[in-house]
């Protein structure tokens, strides 16, 4: 979004208070609750058949777990992640992080939190929300966890209690998507400690981005030594590393 574009969705939020949530894409007014139209999230890029454990894509001919995750399952039970990581979800989710925009991270939440509602249908949700930490450093530098951010909406629309006490992030290790696929589980191993155990057998794990999963997987696991039973996953993006 240009900076026009930011200012007549500014001026539309004074002009217009009855209806106060401009799309962020073409800046026509909503009826809804975040700052984007029906159309607009039509044409966002959803991951529809995809394993139900790694998000990875499958052909139509194969049902819910791919091949990988049959031979070597992740930790997580099962995961929920919106979109694929095109240019557009790209913007949403480095605005968030990087530019400070949170009416992203309230249209990404909000749309994640709805997803979860359909998704968990026909089973119990998770008793709490950990939004993956961030080191004191980098929380310092930027001000904000953006998984936090994501998980306020969640939070307030399915009333899932967020615990941003319990998990620490020892190490301020470099970024995972500067390091090729061998160096990131090397990059975040024993990164994390559980600083009390959280009150909660099934609980899942917030997060932006997923491309090889090792910072969601080196978390679940300091979860599971503490006693959790589950260990769900949710993402606004899945990205792989030929896309980088």
């Amino acid at each position: 979004m240009d900076i026009r574009s930011f200012i007549k969705i500014a001026k539309a939020k004074i002009i217009h208070p009855f209806f106060p949530y401009i799309c962020i894409f073409c800046s026509e007014r909503t009826k809804r609750e975040i700052d984007l139209c029906i159309d607009c999230e039509k044409n966002l890029p959803w991951l529809n058949q995809v394993c139900i454990h790694c998000a990875a894509p499958l052909p139509s001919n194969i049902n819910s777990i791919c091949g990988t995750c049959l031979k070597t399952p992740l930790p997580f039970y099962k995961i929920c992640i919106l979109f694929s990581y095109t240019p557009a979800i790209k913007k949403l989710i480095t605005g968030l992080k990087f530019q400070q925009r949170l009416l992203y991270g309230n249209i990404l939440g909000t749309l994640l939190a709805e997803k979860v509602a359909l998704l968990y249908q026909q089973e119990d949700l998770p008793e709490i929300i950990i939004p993956v930490p961030l080191h004191k450093k980098r929380f310092r530098e930027r001000g904000f966890n953006q998984a936090i951010e994501l998980a306020r909406p969640i939070k307030k629309k399915l009333k899932i209690p967020i615990d941003h006490t319990s998990c620490i992030r020892l190490r301020n290790t470099a970024a995972q998507s500067t390091l090729p696929a061998h160096q990131r589980a090397i990059n975040v191993k024993n990164a994390f400690i559980i600083r009390k155990r959280p009150a909660a057998q099934h609980v899942t794990l917030l997060d932006d981005v997923m491309t090889t999963g090792h910072t969601l997987i080196e978390l679940s696991r300091a979860l599971y030594d503490t006693g959790v039973k589950r260990i769900d996953v949710w993402c606004c993006a899945r990205t792989y590393l030929s896309n980088l």
